[in-house]
């Protein structure tokens, strides 16, 4: 009956941790859920997720709703508390001071400032310590956590939107051709909301003049980072990636481009980007032509900036390279109903759609009808 109890509480805690989702990084998301036994029976006192950008962290908000109540009750986390003093004070003092006689954990950090010495160190305070709740949802929410502290990489995603016939359509007169309906557009930036960063390669930028952000309605806040691979900073200041947004109501300083660059510029082009309020992260060339650097750099460098996540959404030879480089975990296609002539793009460079599973040992793992159109998921074996 207790483990029963257990997993309920913890599924709630998971739910949490979901909401929080693209809204935390550097940190993971993490759901805190604490219980108090009552003459009517358990009821929930608290409840919280990590605070934007990693502060709070979800347990002492929860703390703080339960109050005194907290004394004696259950926590359930989905991760294990920190115990180390970052930007805030570790989790573990919090818990202890506050009296809670239990503790249940879905999954242990592999962050090596934790790595066990929180479990350990409410042990050490005589609280009872349960792990593994639902272990396999919560290593799953923390994937892009635990990728970056053990491979200094994000959990990554291709999206890519194809006709019925499997092209990426050209954009026409700098403005992109929808392949896709509404429906399965609006799905897509669902993908947006829930990831850190944006990654797009400059002829995208050129091509498509897009915004990069979030656009369901009341989820603007949620725009990822947008990240754009720009070897010779030769962008127009005039594209909505720099201006539109800029210029709109939404514009918060998330919004400022990271732009992926090269080592060799002078200070001159390198100032005119930064009064655009972008900020420049800078690699080394490679011989290919696009798109221009090693792959697992930029992830690399992402990871340093604090990205858990990140979505790539074009080009096709950006989306190749990652794919190539065996840094994709995850590829969703959205599949059109009409098809396109085949002038168009093949979906990764020079590769078609069934590269996925032919070669790279992709399965489809889940598919969905959005209407007349229908989403794809691949998960790398």
């Amino acid at each position: 009956m207790q483990l029963e109890h257990d997993e309920t509480y913890m599924r709630v805690a998971l739910h949490m941790a979901r909401r929080g989702l693209g809204t935390t990084s550097p940190n993971p998301s993490v759901g805190a859920v604490i219980v108090a036994d009552t003459p009517d029976g358990k009821e929930i006192i608290g409840r919280a997720v990590t605070g934007v950008n990693g502060i709070p962290h979800g347990e002492p908000q929860a703390i703080s709703q339960a109050g005194e109540r907290a004394k004696g009750a259950t926590l359930y986390v989905t991760l294990e508390p920190c115990n180390h003093h970052g930007r805030t004070p570790p989790c573990t003092e919090a818990i202890i001071k506050a009296g809670l006689k239990r503790v249940v954990v879905s999954s242990t950090d592999l962050d090596d400032r934790v790595k066990g010495t929180g479990l350990e160190r409410l042990k050490q305070a005589g609280i009872e310590v349960v792990t593994g709740v639902c272990q396999a949802e919560g290593d799953g929410l923390n994937k892009g956590h635990f990728l970056r502290q053990v491979n200094s990489r994000p959990f990554t995603i291709v999206k890519i939107a194809v006709s019925a016939n499997g092209f990426v359509a050209k954009a026409i007169d700098n403005k992109p051709t929808w392949v896709t309906n509404a429906l399965a557009r609006m799905r897509g930036h669902l993908l947006r909301a829930e990831a850190d960063a944006i990654l797009v390669g400059r002829n995208t930028v050129e091509q498509d003049n897009p915004t990069l952000t979030c656009r369901l309605n009341g989820m603007e806040q949620r725009s990822p980072k947008p990240v754009i691979i720009d070897k010779n900073l030769v962008l127009s200041a005039e594209l909505k990636i720099f201006k539109e947004n800029k210029d709109s109501s939404q514009w918060h300083p998330h919004s400022y481009p990271w732009v992926i660059t090269s080592t060799k510029h002078s200070k001159e082009a390198i100032a005119k980007y930064e009064q655009r309020g972008c900020e420049l992260l800078f690699a080394e060339e490679t011989n290919s032509s696009e798109p221009n650097f090693d792959a697992r750099e930029i992830a690399a460098l992402l990871a340093e900036k604090g990205v858990t996540s990140l979505l790539i959404e074009g080009g096709p030879n950006t989306a190749k390279q990652f794919l190539e480089s065996n840094l994709v975990d995850q590829v969703n296609v959205f599949k059109g109903n009409f098809e396109v002539s085949e002038d168009n793009l093949l979906p990764f460079g020079s590769k078609p759609l069934n590269w996925l599973e032919n070669e790279l040992g992709f399965e489809l793992h889940h598919k969905q009808k959005l209407n007349n159109n229908v989403m794809m998921q691949y998960l790398k074996t």
